[in-house]
Parts: C-alpha cells; structure tokens; sequence
C-alpha cells in the first residue's frame, strides 16, 4: 500500500504587503473611534474581558492567515501489456512424464510467482486453427491484473485446480466454464500473429510471448512477419516446450468396436495406430479389462507389430460375458518415446441380454417317457439332456419339437405340442424370424415342406440365423438334405448316393485346438485345463461320413478316429420305467402301419436302417467331425456325430467330474457362436452403413430395410433419420461434421452442415448394391452422407450416432442406430517432434528473447518500462472544522454575556 506525504501550510488570502496595509487600517480605525468615542468606562477595562477579546481576535486572524493540510501522493503508473499466446494444437498434449501444455503452464505460474512486483498486465490468448482471448485467465494461472495464480504444483494438468475444478483462487464464474484445452487440429501461428496485431490498443503491448513445441502448419512467411513486430516494436519472446532429444511415438489413434454385444460373442475391436521414427520397431497391442479404472486382466492375446510411420490398422477379437465391458487398447512405453499419454484409449460396451431363441427338431426313434413331477407330468426323451443344457442358462429359451421318420411333417400331437406350446413348425416367416437358431438333430429332410425350407435358407442367409445339423440315422445325405437348398447352406460336401451313416463304430473326436481355440471349445478358463478336458471329449457310437469340409468360409473344429471294433447299436428297445411310447409307435397307432422313409427315391424299412450296412466304404477315420462355416448373414454348424442318448452316452452323462457340466457348456457354446449375428432377425427396421470407419471428406452410405408384421419386406413404412453426438463433449458445437446431402434442406435453411438432432427421412428405392439384405429385389431406404473435409478438434477419431426410426403414418415401428467412426490424421499427430529452430527464428526476427527457464520469463515481466505520473495534491483547509467555529462562537458568546453581568450590554 503506497501512503501520502503530509505536511502543514498557511496560505492568506492576502500577500504580507496587503496584509500590513490592512492591519495598519485596522489601528488607525481603532484610535479614531476611541478618540471620537472618550475614554472608555473603567469597569470595561477589566483584564478578564480583555484576555477573552484578545483570544477571540487571535482565532480569527489564524483563520485570515488559513491554515491547510497538503497531501501529497506518487503519480499514477501506466501499467504496460504483455500478451501470451498459448499453443492449444493436439501437439501439446504430447510430453513424458508432463504435457507439453502442462510445462506451459508451470512456467507461467513459475514465471508470475518471481515477478509478483512486476507492473505489467499480462493478457492471455489460445491459438491453433483460430485464436481466442481465454475470458478468464486463472484457468491458466494468470491473476486477472495479469500476473500469476499461486501454484506450484508440478504435477499434470489434469490434477491441478486450474485445469479441473474451480478453487478458493478462482472466481465462482468459472464453475460453469470449461478451462482451455490443447485440442485443436493445427498449429496456425502465423495467422495467430496477424490476427493479434487486431487485439492492441492505442499503445501497443511491450511484448509477446509465445508458449508452443513450434509444430506449426503455416511455417511459410512467418519471420517475415515477425519483423514487421520488430518496426512497431513489439518483441516476440518464446517458450519452446518439449523434448527435442526423444525418439519418436507411437499412439493409439482411435478404437473402433460396437457399442453393444450379446454375451459369449465374438467381439472384434479394430485398432488404428499412429507412429513416427520407430519405423521397424517391435510393439505389442493390448486389449485389457478396466474395472474401477484399474487394469485387471488381458482380453486377446498381445498382438506383436511391427510399426511404420503413418497409420496402422489391426485387429483383436475377444468374447464377452455377461459383465459391462469396460475396454482399454493400450501399447507399453517404447524406450525414447515422445509420449506415452497416447499410448491407450478407453471404450465402452455394454452386454445386451435378449433371449437367444432355439428351435430344436429331433428326429430320433428313441422312446418318450412320461414323468410324472409334483402335480404335473414331465416328458423325457432323446431330445432332454440338450434341452436341459441349453436352458440351465436363463437367457436362453429352447423349443422341441419331435419328428417321426417319413410323416412328411412334424409331430403334431398334443401330448408333445403341451412340452413347449409349440404345436409345430412355425407357419408364418414372422413366427420363424421369432428364433435365433435352429438345431436339426437325426429328423429326415422330407419332414420339411419345400416352403419350409426356403423360409430357413431365407432366414439364415438374409436375416442371420443359425444353422446346426447333428449327426445320426436321418442327418445330411442319409436323410436326403443332400438334395435340398440346406445342403448349399452347410459348411460340408455331402456324399452322393444317401448312405453316408456308419452306425455302430464308436468314434473318437480330436479337437482342433490351435493357439486361440475356437469359442466352441472354451469350457473353462484356464487354458491348460480347457486343453485337457476338450482333449478328453467322449467317445460317440456312429457317425456320418462327409466328402469334405467345404473350401470356403468354413473351420474344422474337430476330426475323427475310429475308437475300437464296431459296437451293434441298439434302436427303440429302451425299457424306462415309466409309460413309454417311440415316435414311430404313436405314428402307427395313429396311421396304422409303420411308415416307410424314402430316400433319394429308394425306399428303405424303418426298422431296418439302423443296422443296414451302407453300399460305401464305411472308414470314418480321419475325416472331419465338426465343421463351422458361414452362410450370407448367417452362421452354420455340422456335426458328424449324434449328441443326445444312446449314442452318445457317454458324451452326455460322464464329460466333466462325474457330471455333465462340459457337456451342458459344449451345447451352449454351440448356439451362443450360432446366434452372433441373428439378432436382426427379429427387427422390423435393419439398417447399415457402408463401412465401418471413415476419413474426413468420404460419403457415408446408409441404407435400411423395413418388414411388416409378418416378416415380409415392405414399402410401406417411412425411414427418418437423426445425428447424435456419442457424447456430450463431442456436442461443443452446434453442427455435427456431416453436411446435408443434396435435395435436403432440414429444419436449419441455409446451413451446410446438418444441425445435432434435425430430423431428416430416407429416400425410398432400389437396392444401390450393399449387401444390407443380399437381396437385389429388397427395397431399400438410403442417403448419402457427406462429411466435412476435416474435423473440428484436434482429435484423430470422433464417434457420433444416426438414430433411424421407422414410421407407419405417425405411429413408430421400430429403431435403431449406427454408430459412425471418423478417423483423422491431422497435421498435429504426423511428426510428434517438436519445431525449436522455428521459434528461435521468430524470436530472432522480431527482437525478442528465448525463455527456458521462469527466471527468463520473470525478467522479462520486470524490465518492461513504465511511466508514472505528476504527484497528485490534495489539500483541505484545517479551520474548516466545526469544532474552531464552535469555539469562536462560544468565546463571543461569553464575552457578551460577562459585559452585560457588569451592566455595559
């Protein structure tokens, strides 16, 4: 606090010249009137009255003479501007073990904190594409009289109070605002030099500094420009931050990965990696666990690299279960590595747990029994021990129906329709686009219709269902699929001729395990113990003989082996010990006569085929056993073996510790890998989008497909769609990176880019050649989506979301949404290195200084010149109080009172 000099004066209204003249006026005044007047009365002449006349004379003479207090105070100083500009580019977020930006930001604190007695007002600015003025710089340690915030903490940014969270430092206003981050998409300094010059006032700053790594995109012309600062005298000082002596980066640019999956599917998560000046260097990619934001286990297998500068795309793939999935995709530290803050990027997503629907035909002869349970009756049959493994897991709903060898159709009798309240195969496409996966087990191909059959070959390629056909007496060539459109659709080649059953054998079956088994064989999680116990599967009795797994788009999961001598399988003779009664035996007591069942036009005895030896060579050996493969959108499955009693007993009852719990796993494995892609199976609106990333200035192609309550395609319905932001920091600006298609104008006018949230509908027509549905006739709804030439951060990803809605009228249908990734390379993340020769240049050119140190900068705060002004006097006049007029008008009063005492008043 600067305090006044004080001092005393008298200043008479009269110099001592007039005031002589008046006082010598004064007396001679006096001795006319005491001549004119006598000589006074001798009681007047009493010394008392004299005394109080002389005081009060002697009072107003001090006030004639006017006594006043001078003040004096220093002149006012003419505080000088410093502007700081500080590099915000998606360069400064580089830096190990502190951000570039962080080590900004300590100098400046550091800097403010030596200079406190500095007079200089310092006004902070970003720059990257566009420069800003920061409305509130203690977010950057800046006092607002332009000095500093008191912090020394040397820690990131992100755990100081200033880049985080309003403290007791800062003003409450800035709770509701976003401190500045380095995000923007390129260094632009040279236009941030040009536009500044627009921010001086009528005295220009003594100074600028300059806080960057010197990764700019306008290097061109810029200490030209710097020494037109130089004429107006206007220094530009410099900052360089970052390690110049590192060795490159490399960084995980962005992670693509559905936001939503079904437990126990295959996941695949696409990973983009950015390096520069490892080029040949080994590295590994992660796929970690994130519970409570610690990393707990390895998803996938590191996946070994070998970097190149620029962009690098891999893949890893992992299955989920039924927790939340919090992901991380990280790469270790490389020695010298510029960064390692880009070395992981987190994501989301989230388990869905839709029932996974199952329709299941068995065809076996083998008997039912009725169980009588509690108060109701029970039905066990072949068809039991699968269903009762499906089912231990809740989210999956198995329905059986049983099928007679050569009735043509399924069973269709009441006992059996009350098992699951199915009384037979569905009899509309929309009850069949109902499941997710359908299990074909012993049941012959003419127990389908021919519709039938074009429904499930419709539904598995166009709607992505499952396909499983398990072996036995009635299964592929032996039950005449081999002439129907299924055996198109299985990822085996059938043998010719409808004989390839070799009852009786016991078969042994070798998984295939190589590194990563196939999800069919994850019984446990430990991988030692699930190679033993998938090692160990059971011996079968019988097996069905193939010509082959097919070339394409197929996976032998599992070979065979002959186990012993062939071992005479028994048919029907099962003597349980309640009511019994085969499928045959309710047919014929229904039909009387046991059907006979043709076979590529041969007609066999259904008693005799089980142990009828086949025209072929019998030799199972070595052939495969268990075959994955994939049709259209849907998924197939074959094994050569059957799965359910007596057949495979074994299998069934004694896989696991004296138990069935592998058995039970093996079955679910089996239709959770089946039903990966069936849940569009049920949707009355499918809709996708062209690829699965995209760069700036690409066109997104979205296309959707509409089907009416009966599951059959229609154009009736209106597709609108919306843009959402994934989150709400990607929402900072008004308009979403994409623009409005041609013929659209949306809710906006005139704006080219679509507003977040507008509304806008597909065009409806042909099918322009995706392969939505694999169907040219399909009606299709599409738009054309261009996106902008660059994004608007410095981000290299961002993710938004297009809402579609189908409409019927005004009453919605259905939605659904795609999730969008926008990979970006901008000019930031291309050479991590940072530009120190640059800056020095500019500092060069302009007059100005290189700052490495906070003494540098605090000198620089100190040494810029002020000027104060003439000293500032004030004076007040000291008989101006009321206590001297109190007193002159007590003292007259007096002496009129003590004259009339004495009888002169």
């Amino acid at each position: 606090m600067i305090l006044a000099q004080s001092t005393n004066q008298f200043l008479p209204p009269l110099s001592p010249g007039e005031a002589a003249i008046v006082a010598a006026v004064a007396v001679a005044a006096v001795l006319a009137a005491a001549w004119l007047l006598g000589p006074p009365n001798p009681v007047a002449r009493h010394w008392g009255l004299w005394s109080l006349r002389a005081t009060i004379v002697g009072l107003v003479v001090l006030v004639l003479l006017n006594p006043v207090k001078v003040d004096e105070l220093p002149g006012p100083v003419k505080h000088p501007e410093i502007f700081y500009l500080l590099d915000a580019s998606a360069s400064m977020q580089m830096g190990n073990p502190r951000s570039r930006w962080d080590d900004s930001l300590a100098m400046i604190r550091a800097g403010g904190q030596l200079a406190e007695s500095s007079p200089a007002v310092v006004k902070p600015f970003i720059f990257g594409q566009r420069l800003a003025a920061i409305d509130q710089p203690a977010q950057v340690g800046v006092s607002p009289r332009g000095l500093t915030v008191p912090n020394t903490s040397n820690k990131p940014s992100e755990s100081q109070p200033s880049e985080s969270q309003p403290t007791e430092t800062q003003p409450s206003e800035t709770k509701s605002k976003r401190p500045p981050r380095p995000d923007q998409g390129d260094t632009r300094l040279h236009a941030a030099l040009r536009q500044i010059s627009s921010r001086f006032g009528r005295v220009p700053p003594q100074g600028i500094v300059v806080f960057s790594d010197g990764r700019v995109h306008d290097e061109t012309g810029i200490e030209q420009l710097a020494a037109e600062f130089a004429k107006l005298k206007v220094p530009i000082h410099v900052v360089p931050v970052g390690d110049t002596a590192k060795g490159g980066d490399v960084a995980i640019a962005a992670v693509v990965a559905p936001p939503s999956a079904r437990k126990l599917t295959e996941v695949e998560v696409q990973v983009f990696v950015r390096s520069f000046g490892f080029d040949g260097k080994r590295a590994e990619v992660q796929l970690l666990e994130m519970v409570d934001g610690r990393e707990t286990r390895q998803l996938a297998p590191s996946l070994p690299i070998t970097l190149q500068s620029g962009y690098q795309s891999v893949s890893l793939s992992f299955r989920t279960d039924l927790a939340t999935r919090k992901l991380r995709v990280a790469i270790p530290t490389l020695a010298e590595e510029v960064s390692d803050r880009n070395n992981r990027l987190d994501t989301e997503m989230k388990i869905e747990r839709t029932k996974i629907r199952v329709l299941y035909v068995e065809g076996s002869p083998q008997p039912i029994q009725q169980v009588r349970v509690g108060d109701r009756y029970q039905f066990r049959g072949p068809f039991s021990d699968l269903k009762q493994a499906l089912t231990e897991d809740e989210d999956i709903e198995c329905v059986v129906l049983v099928a007679p060898g050569g009735v043509g159709q399924l069973m269709r009798i009441a006992e059996y329709a009350q098992i699951d309240g199915v009384r037979g195969f569905p009899t509309t496409v929309a009850e069949l686009a109902a499941f997710d996966a359908i299990i074909l087990s012993d049941v012959a191909a003419e127990t389908f219709t021919e519709k039938q059959l074009q429904w499930i070959e419709s539904w598995i390629g166009q709607r992505g269902g499952g396909l499983c056909m398990v072996g036995g007496e009635h299964s592929f060539s032996s039950g005449g699929w081999d002439q129907t459109p299924l055996a198109s659709m299985l990822p085996v080649e059938m043998l010719a001729g409808g004989a390839d059953w070799v009852p009786g054998e016991s078969i042994r079956v070798a998984p295939e395990l190589p590194p990563t088994p196939h999800p069919l064989w994850n019984l446990v999680s430990d991988d030692k113990q699930n190679r033993q116990i998938a090692g160990g599967f059971p011996a079968v009795i019988g097996v069905n003989r193939w010509a082959g797994a097919r070339p394409n788009l197929t996976t032998v999961l599992a070979t065979t082996s002959v186990a012993g001598a062939p071992v005479a399988t028994q048919v029907g003779n099962a003597t349980p010990s309640g009511p019994t009664f085969s499928i045959q035996g309710l047919t014929s007591a229904l039909q009387g006569f046991v059907p006979a069942r043709r076979v590529n036009s041969r007609v066999v005895d259904a008693k005799s085929t089980a142990t009828e030896p086949a025209a072929a060579d019998r030799s199972a050996a070595n052939m495969p056993a268990i075959v994955a493969g994939r049709f259209g959108k849907g998924r197939t499955l074959a094994l050569a073996f059957p799965i359910t009693s007596p057949s495979a007993d074994e299998l069934v009852q004694k896989w696991g510790l004296s138990d069935n719990r592998y058995y039970s796993k093996f079955a679910r494995n089996m239709v959770y890998w089946l039903t990966e892609t069936s849940a569009i199976g049920r949707r009355r609106l499918v809709a996708s989008a062209d690829k699965r990333f995209y760069r700036p200035g690409e066109t997104i192609t979205v296309q959707a497909a509409t089907y009416d309550e009966s599951a059959a395609p229609t154009r009736n319905y209106r597709v609108s769609a919306m843009i959402e932001p994934h989150d709400a920091a990607g929402a900072d600006s008004d308009d979403s990176p994409l623009k409005w298609p041609a013929g659209h104008a949306g809710k906006s006018g005139a704006k080219q880019y679509i507003p977040w949230g507008d509304n806008f509908d597909l065009a409806l027509g042909g099918d322009t050649g995706s392969a939505l549905a694999g169907n040219k006739d399909l009606p299709q709804h599409s738009i054309e989506l261009p996106l902008a030439d660059a994004l608007s951060s410095g981000t290299s990803s961002q993710s938004l979301r297009i809402e579609l809605t189908a409409w019927e009228d005004q009453t919605q249908v259905d939605s659904t949404s795609l999730e969008i990734q926008i990979l970006h390379d901008p000019f930031e993340q291309q050479n991590p290195f940072p530009n120190h020769d640059l800056l020095k240049r500019v500092a060069a050119a302009s007059g100005g200084k290189l700052l490495q140190q906070p003494d540098d900068l605090a000198q620089v705060l100190k040494d810029v010149p002020h000027s104060v002004g003439p000293p500032v006097i004030k004076r007040s006049p000291r008989w101006s109080g009321w206590w001297l007029w109190g007193l002159i008008v007590g003292l007259l009063t007096m002496e009129w009172c003590w004259r009339r005492s004495m009888g002169l008043a």
